[in-house]
């Protein structure tokens, strides 16, 4: 699924809402499960560094680390029946380790569903990706030498948190934050700076400025 499918379909189950608390014991259980986690493992090698440099001997380790982003809600059998979460998979191999992010989502009736979020440290969900992305792309295409001609490839290979403000802005939920996220092309390593500002009508998102974004040459 691409991350604009899985965007939408994350939308209408966090719409639904619920007011029901975590089991802590069933998420042990659920998380522990050897088929989730070879889920999880899976899901992980579809992010786009992973299949634009790969490494077959890379080592990856699931996270017993689990952000919750809706509650998991479970039934008396200890069933799974809604919630929404993010794991973390460290990829370790040819000389590199790698953060790599996978979303996991739950809707009744349904099965479990996954998708490769960006990787690295950045504390956006799938649907601010989304959004940020596009404003990243609009940047990059208007940035001198981040472009080359005839090349297809483009993806994140990276992304960092920086820092975070000590106060919200008005009617923000929390304070505003900064990341910095590397996109590689054929021969291009272009990081990009990206702020975050929480408000009251959701977030908002400003890539740049353009003096701002770093374009480096790199091997093929």
């Amino acid at each position: 699924m691409t991350r604009t499918g899985i965007a939408a379909a994350l939308a209408l189950l966090l719409a639904s809402g619920t007011a029901l608390a975590d089991d802590q014991a069933n998420t042990a259980r659920l998380f522990a499960d050897p088929g989730v986690r070879q889920m999880t493992l899976a899901t992980a090698q579809q992010s786009a560094v992973v299949m634009n440099e790969p490494c077959p001997s890379a080592q990856a380790t699931v996270s017993t680390d689990v952000a919750v982003f809706q509650p998991l809600v479970f039934d008396a059998a200890g069933q799974l029946q809604t919630g929404i979460w993010r794991q973390q998979v460290t990829l370790a191999g040819c000389s590199v380790t790698r953060t790599l992010n996978v979303i996991g989502w739950k809707q009744a009736g349904q099965s479990i569903g996954m998708g490769a979020l960006l990787p690295g440290g950045t504390h956006t969900d799938v649907l601010l990706q989304r959004d940020a992305i596009q404003q990243v792309d609009q940047l990059v295409k208007i940035t001198p030498g981040a472009t080359e001609e005839g090349c297809a490839r483009e993806y994140v290979a990276d992304t960092r948190f920086l820092d975070r403000d000590a106060t919200p802005a008005p009617g923000g939920k929390s304070p505003p934050w900064r990341e910095v996220w590397t996109l590689r092309t054929c021969t291009k390593q272009i990081e990009v700076p990206i702020r975050f500002i929480p408000d009251a009508t959701g977030t908002t998102i400003t890539a740049g400025p353009q003096n701002a974004v770093k374009v480096t040459t790199v091997g093929k």
